[in-house]
């Protein structure tokens, strides 16, 4: 049984810094086509900005909501996840009445109706009550506009996650593997609607993804000393220039023909598969062990640039939703430059104008919010402490 720890500490600005980079990773990712989009990590491995910025959201859902649980005010807990659920619904909902709305007011002005047939918005014209319901049940997965209704899930699954934890760490991350391999080898998953088949962020799987960060999370508050395995990060680095090979060569197509469950479980974004699960936990396990956590959190403060980005996820995440539409918009219906991220003399003007216009957009957002939170009672003190690594030997 875990013991209660205190409900408060200086904020590590490390956690703030990475979802800071993750979200500028997914908001560069996002404009279809865009020349810059060949510089994100999703470009040298098999995993990409998504599996961090969840794996980020477990460590913070530790931090802000188990101390609670754990010293007793489980209902407060509770409550307070429920009030950040209710958030990102609203937030989902906007995002796509606005990024919907981009679509249809682009395509009457520019009287390319196309524009509200793929990525599944051509149910919004087909089929507008049934549309309407998914919108509002979550089930409406259409691209871009998919992560957090998959977030949402997991807030909901936490309180489950935190009674295991309470109990034993090992208790809660043993389910979740076991809920992952049951949904791989089921093919569990939420249905879409009305659109048929499953979510493309099957809660059933990225939930392991979730309690993997929440574990991490718990053992940076507590402190934990962990000493690595020189093997295992031997191993960990030998992982990451495999992947880095395999896709930068794009030698997908010269692999032998291989079953499709090798394809769906150990390469498939939505079922987290293995391959892709052991990117991302080598990537992890690499950074961890380096000397990079020591320098940024002797190096990052509360004013860093990408540090206000992480602070202030939520709406950043919102309106980069909202700028990625428009620059989707621009790229390809307005100066007709095509969904092919190759250099050209046009395409990386357009590009270098709409990434900095965005990102001129995001700062100013953080800027703006942070701007506006009250002075007084706020502690904005580096972190100095959190889980305590030895150098790999």
């Amino acid at each position: 049984m875990l013991q209660p720890f205190s409900n408060t500490m200086p904020r590590d600005y490390r956690i703030d810094f990475f979802r800071g980079l993750a979200l500028l990773s997914i908001f560069v990712n996002h404009i279809p086509g865009n020349f810059y989009a060949n510089f994100t990590h999703r470009n040298f491995g098999l995993s990409d900005a998504a599996e961090v910025f969840v794996l980020l959201a477990g460590m913070s859902a530790a931090l802000a909501f188990f101390p609670r649980f754990l010293s007793g005010q489980a209902p407060l807990s509770v409550g307070l996840i429920l009030k950040r659920v209710g958030t990102l619904y609203v937030a989902q909902l906007s995002s796509v009445a606005i990024g919907f709305a981009l679509y249809a007011a682009a395509a009457v002005l520019l009287e390319k109706p196309e524009l509200m047939v793929p990525d599944e918005r051509h149910w919004i014209m087909d089929e507008p009550l049934k549309a309407m319901a998914g919108i509002g049940a979550l089930t409406y997965q259409t691209g871009n506009f998919n992560i957090l209704p998959m977030y949402v899930c997991m807030l909901l699954m936490l309180p489950a996650i935190m009674v295991l934890a309470r109990i034993r760490l090992s208790l809660a991350l043993g389910a979740s593997f076991a809920l992952w391999l049951a949904a791989n080898i089921f093919r569990l998953s939420l249905p879409a609607y009305p659109a048929p088949g499953g979510w493309f962020f099957n809660p059933f799987t990225w939930q392991l993804i979730f309690t993997i960060g929440f574990v991490m999370g718990v053992k940076l508050r507590r402190g934990d000393v962990v000493k690595p395995s020189s093997a295992l990060y031997a191993l960990a680095v030998g992982y990451l220039v495999l992947s880095a090979v395999l896709v930068v060569g794009a030698f997908w197509d010269r692999f032998p023909p291989l079953p499709q469950w090798v394809w769906l479980t150990g390469f498939d974004k939505s079922w987290v598969g293995v391959f892709r699960l052991a990117h991302l936990l080598a990537l992890v396990y690499v950074i961890v062990f380096s000397p990079v956590p020591r320098f940024l959190q002797q190096w990052l403060d509360a004013d860093n640039w990408i540090v206000r980005l992480g602070r202030n996820t939520l709406p950043v995440f919102w309106l980069s939703v909202v700028l990625s539409v428009t620059g989707h918009i621009i790229r390809e219906n307005v100066f007709l430059l095509p969904n092919d991220p190759t250099l050209s003399a046009s395409s990386l003007v357009l590009d270098t104008m709409l990434i900095g216009a965005g990102l001129v957009g995001l700062f100013g957002l953080a800027f703006l919010l942070d701007w506006m939170k009250p002075r007084t009672g706020r502690s904005f003190q580096p972190q100095r402490a959190g889980v305590s690594v030895a150098p790999a030997e």
